[in-house]
């Protein structure tokens, strides 16, 4: 390793006959080079500065160099190397150097020695006259500030037992240029406690988010079982199978069952989306004909749209036969895309086309109701919004149907739209690709 000593320096220049700019010149490039490698390198960055400072006591043969951090004028030693005394350090930073450092608002050079050493006048560098005729300061002191992304971090300090060491300018213009690869050095740490920190937030942001999809989940399911209890009875009760009621109690019966349905088919929404946000959802691929899937599904809502008086009209192009889909969840979908058209349908037609476009397979549910406003369009799939209308306030919804059908439409890589014009109907559109990316996890047997 290289080392800078006055001694050393006259016999290299002797034997070399180099003048002494140019021996300072190689010298410097060699220690920088040298450093620049080490920060460069792929070992740990505190390791790096803990071996830069190590290099640079060693090549400027002094007795401690420390990195000292300077934070809302508290200082603390960031790095260290050199000799085990690190009571005297922080003394002497403590009660000396810092109390000069911080006197002055402009970060300089500073170097300290005794006042019967003669001193050149070296530009950019000062020198204090309070610690320079302290008597019990005995070494030389070479301080720079250094600066992290254009901040104040604090300062370098290089520390002599010997009083009449001089550090010269080719070694402190070394030294600012060795400063600038350090700062690097930190700002890679800064970075990597931010990643660590961002990593450990959304760590404990996934923790949190699965405890509770976990404690809803768990709290739905012990919904379930009372409701299971009373729609039971109320369907008991008016099948009058213990004794005819009255038309009153008929009505309160049938109101009981109502509310009861629409409370189960919230938690079951609920219950769903919870198990989707928690990635605890799976899907049970199966190849299905795309006609069965549409005809099980109109033979679930047909009967709503009869009693409204509402046409249901299916249309499955002949390109479109088989598809690949867990077929209860599709269902799903499709039950709620169709129930909802027939909800805010007051006359003419609900459609159900499917015609396959390119890679997908495209399910549009077409309506003549209501269509929808273009303010409310933007909030239609998030969970619990609802259109606010005289129809809406006729049948009841969760506000969770449309948001589970999307996340469900997600799950297998596509996709749910909507395009409306208020008072002239609606068309959601549930995209599928024809082939998943991703294997079947879960085949049905």
């Amino acid at each position: 390793m290289n080392t800078l000593t006055n001694q050393d320096s006259q016999i290299f220049q002797q034997e070399t006959k180099m003048p002494k700019s140019i021996y300072h010149q190689n010298w410097s490039k060699n220690l920088i080079r040298q450093i620049y490698c080490l920060l460069n390198s792929d070992i740990d960055p505190q390791v790096k500065i803990a071996q830069v400072l190590a290099i640079i006591g060693e090549t400027y043969q002094v007795d401690n160099v420390v990195l000292l951090k300077i934070q809302s004028s508290v200082s603390q030693i960031y790095g260290t190397w050199g000799s085990n005394d690190r009571s005297w350090l922080e003394s002497f930073i403590d009660q000396q150097w810092f109390t000069l450092a911080s006197s002055s608002k402009e970060h300089q050079v500073y170097q300290f020695c005794q006042e019967n050493v003669i001193v050149n006048d070296y530009r950019k560098v000062s020198y204090c006259e309070e610690i320079r005729s302290n008597e019990d300061l005995h070494c030389c002191i070479l301080s720079l500030p250094l600066y992290v992304s254009h901040n104040f971090f604090g300062y370098l300090i290089l520390q002599n037992d010997q009083s009449d060491r001089i550090f010269n300018c080719e070694e402190i213009d070394s030294l600012e240029t060795i400063i600038d690869q350090i700062a690097i050095a930190i700002q890679q740490i800064k970075y990597q406690e931010r990643i660590k920190k961002i990593e450990l937030e959304n760590k404990q942001l996934k923790s949190s988010k699965n405890n509770k999809s976990d404690y809803f989940s768990h709290v739905s399911h012990e919904l379930r079982t009372p409701l299971a209890g009373i729609l039971g009875l109320s369907k008991m009760l008016k099948q009058e199978l213990y004794g005819p009621l009255n038309e009153k109690q008929k009505e309160y019966v049938n109101g009981i069952r109502v509310s009861g349905e629409h409370l189960l088919a919230l938690v079951n929404d609920f219950l769903d989306l919870s198990k989707i946000k928690a990635d605890k959802e799976e899907l049970f691929l199966e190849n299905v004909t795309v006609e069965d899937i549409c005809l099980a599904t109109i033979s679930i809502i047909k009967p709503k749209a009869d009693e409204q008086n509402i046409d249901i009209i299916l249309k499955v192009s002949e390109q479109v036969d088989f598809c690949t889909v867990d077929q209860r969840k599709i269902k799903q979908i499709l039950i709620n895309l169709m129930s909802n058209a027939i909800k805010f349908t007051e006359e003419g037609s609900v459609t159900l086309q499917v015609e396959k476009v390119d890679n997908w397979l495209k399910f549009c549910v077409i309506d003549t109701g209501i269509g929808i406003k273009e303010e409310d369009q933007k909030k239609l799939f998030q969970p619990f919004q609802q259109i606010h209308s005289k129809l809406s306030r006729q049948h009841k919804g969760t506000g969770l149907g449309l948001a589970l059908s999307r996340k469900l439409a997600q799950l297998h890589e596509g996709e749910l739209t909507l395009t409306s014009e208020y008072g002239k109907g609606s068309c959601f559109t549930l995209e599928l690709p024809l082939k998943l990316s991703q294997p079947n996890p879960n085949p049905i047997c």
